[in-house]
């Protein structure tokens, strides 16, 4: 089985390095024919000294992508441009796999036959003390499925609790990332085009399942747990999730006047429960929903999130 293993960095090289050697440390390299594909989004090449430092001693051949401009679905189309396994699968350059990661992919590949698999996410979390509800939403990723346990992206058995991304996700190639661009540009500067994709890929009949065995702890830099970068994120996930569900019904009119209709009573609720919440929980939740009211408006939560962190 040929597996090509998809990076998409942008100015991480000290963490990008963590995750290749992760890569190399799998059990089980000798039971598939891997190659490793970085796509660097940055326009000064961040990670280029890195990848060469890596592939110089790395156990299957690794190839160095640059893509631009900075947007992350251009990245995601860029990678799997260059993909040439029959199985392609998504990692963060801020994730490192268990080495148990690999045999558990290739044992529940070749025991089930789902079009997408989805692998669990342990957030390590940077700052001190215990994480917020709101953090542990956004980076935490399990549920009780056993291997091959069905996933659902949208509709009424969508998956609750567990979000589709693809960080740690493991496709069929030729049944999945058929389109000439899988991921939309329009989405890459906000966030939400996996999940569009999943979105897309569920209304053509493709299924998801997942992998428990298929481990990755993600780290998680302490501003990542602030309320106001998850009142941020948790908007522009509101946003990306009515926007992809909307656009991937069967009627996205009447879609989209069912999830006003609900978001109005879920406004209602929340001022109801307000009072009893604390202040940063009341404010993560009231930026999720404005976030699903006004989908239409995309929000470039990764633009903002990069200025933040440059002074600019």
């Amino acid at each position: 089985m040929r597996i090509t293993l998809l990076f998409c960095t942008y100015r991480r090289p000290a963490l990008l390095r963590k995750a290749l050697a992760s890569v190399a440390a799998l059990d089980g390299l000798d039971r598939a024919e891997i190659d490793v594909v970085v796509v660097d989004n940055s326009d000064d090449e961040s990670a280029a000294e890195t990848v060469a430092d890596f592939a110089a001693g790395a156990p299957f051949p690794v190839h160095y992508v640059t893509a631009h401009p900075a947007n992350i679905s251009v990245a995601r189309n860029a990678a799997v441009a260059a993909a040439t396994g029959e199985i392609a699968v998504f990692l963060d350059d801020d994730m490192e796999v268990e080495p148990g990661w690999l045999p558990a992919v290739l044992e529940t590949l070749e025991r089930t036959d789902r079009d997408v698999y989805f692998g669990p996410v342990e957030a390590d979390f940077e700052g001190q003390g215990t994480p917020s509800a709101a953090a542990l939403a956004l980076f935490d990723r399990k549920t009780a499925l056993g291997a091959g346990g069905e996933l659902f992206a949208m509709g009424p058995n969508k998956t609750s609790g567990f979000a589709l991304a693809t960080s740690n996700s493991i496709f069929r190639r030729a049944r999945t990332l058929t389109d000439p661009e899988p991921f939309d540009t329009v989405l890459g500067q906000c966030g939400g085009e996996d999940y569009d994709l999943f979105c897309r890929l569920q209304r053509r009949g493709r299924r998801f399942g997942y992998i428990p065995g298929a481990r990755a702890r993600e780290f998680v830099p302490a501003h990542r747990d602030d309320v106001d970068y998850l009142a941020r994120r948790h908007y522009a996930g509101g946003q990306a999730f009515a926007f992809s569900v909307v656009r991937n019904s069967e009627n996205p009119v009447a879609t989209a006047l069912v999830l006003r209709a609900k978001t109005a009573v879920q406004f209602v609720l929340l001022a109801l429960a307000a009072p009893f919440m604390e202040r940063g929980e009341r404010r993560i939740k009231l930026a999720a929903l404005k976030g699903k009211w006004s989908w239409r408006n995309l929000y470039p939560l990764y633009r903002v999130e990069d200025e933040d962190l440059s002074g600019g």
